[in-house]
């Protein structure tokens, strides 16, 4: 089986105060766990205040970075990208769990994936993480939220 992982939105224009821990996170999972995927993609919601601004925070060489204007990161692109890759398993992380999360995780379990949910590296801007992580559960089945990916922010 074949997977992939899409970090969504992990920008610095959406972070700022209580969201900063989810960067330094997802760039370390990022980092220790590349080689376990077929693809990495790294959404970048863009809109006109941030002029074409790139403010993505984490990176990787073999990252594939989407833009997106909407809440999905189940873009045109990223169809394309998976489709061409042959994957059968998307793991989502980063931003915003009552948004960007769930509306990925709707977009490709209605396309036929099977979606995992790394539940320590998905933050929200409303404190929603416990109530899109029990809708997560209820739609994918708690053994798809995985609780991992987490660890100490900093040294």
């Amino acid at each position: 089986m074949k997977k992939a992982l899409m970090v969504l939105d992990v920008q610095e224009d959406f972070l700022r105060n209580i969201l900063d821990y989810i960067a330094p996170l997802c760039q370390r999972y990022v980092d220790e766990h590349a080689t376990e995927y077929d693809a990495i993609v790294l959404t970048r919601w863009v809109y006109e205040e941030i002029n074409g601004k790139d403010t993505l925070v984490v990176r990787h060489p073999s990252a594939v970075v989407v833009q997106k204007s909407t809440y999905s990161g189940y873009t045109e692109d990223t169809k394309r990208l998976l489709e061409e890759k042959n994957i059968d398993e998307v793991h989502l992380a980063g931003v915003d769990a009552e948004g960007a999360v769930l509306a990925t995780m709707f977009s490709l379990v209605d396309s036929g994936y099977q979606v995992k949910i790394l539940e320590r590296l998905v933050t929200s801007y409303h404190g929603r993480n416990w109530e899109a992580m029990m809708i997560a559960r209820h739609v994918l089945g708690k053994e798809n939220v995985l609780n991992i990916g987490g660890g100490r922010v900093y040294i």
